[in-house]
């Protein structure tokens, strides 16, 4: 249970990140991280994968894949791992929900921009145009991470209170704790490529 929900206290945002990582700790590369701070924040990595649903034959002849053009590799190499997906999942004081915060790097080291991340991670167009519609530039905007003060896109937080009471199991009925992230993600993961496994019960 929480106290108001779907808004969270920082002690029940710890709670919930601590049953997350419980539940899906066996099948998602998933951290529970204290900050410099002393705060807590879930962080989950996962890695990037060029031309997923390319199902076209292989043709490559490069030799290092480091160097080469993205937009080339996406057809010349279908699958390969092209970096990785930092996402991080923090507690908002001001909006006193989770906010999902995400860093995308190459192997090289690159970091890519928002253009970059969302051309790759989001290839729902309905998703997509949700995306866009949000006022303010759009639902994805780069700020400094709070516990890291390092800049990170992030998810705005401002439909989140509305989409989880949307989804609660019945009128007056929450999300409890041990299902609050879970929940949360599978409704705001989906704009930024981020999915959860199904996992054993």
């Amino acid at each position: 249970m929480t106290s108001d929900f779907p808004f969270l206290t920082r002690s029940e945002f710890g709670n919930c990140i601590e049953e997350f990582e419980r539940a899906y700790g066996a099948v998602v590369d998933v951290e529970v991280r204290k900050s410099r701070g002393s705060h807590t924040y879930l962080s989950i990595h996962k890695p990037l994968f060029l031309g997923q649903n390319n199902d076209d034959a292989v043709d490559s002849d490069i030799e290092d894949v480091e160097d080469a053009d993205p937009a080339h590799l996406d057809t010349v190499c279908p699958t390969l791992e092209y970096g990785r997906i930092e996402y991080h999942v923090v507690y908002s004081a001001s909006w006193r929900v989770p906010v999902l915060y995400v860093r995308v790097h190459t192997n090289a080291g690159v970091e890519m921009d928002c253009t970059r991340v969302t051309d790759m991670l989001v290839t729902d167009s309905k998703v997509r145009g949700a995306m866009d519609a949000v006022e303010f530039g759009g639902a994805l905007g780069i700020q400094d991470h709070p516990e890291l003060n390092e800049p990170f896109m992030y998810l705005h937080p401002c439909h989140t209170a509305t989409l989880l009471r949307a989804v609660a199991p019945a009128r007056g009925a929450e999300i409890g704790q041990r299902n609050y992230i879970s929940s949360w993600l599978s409704l705001t993961g989906a704009a930024v490529g981020l999915f959860l496994p199904s996992i054993p019960h």
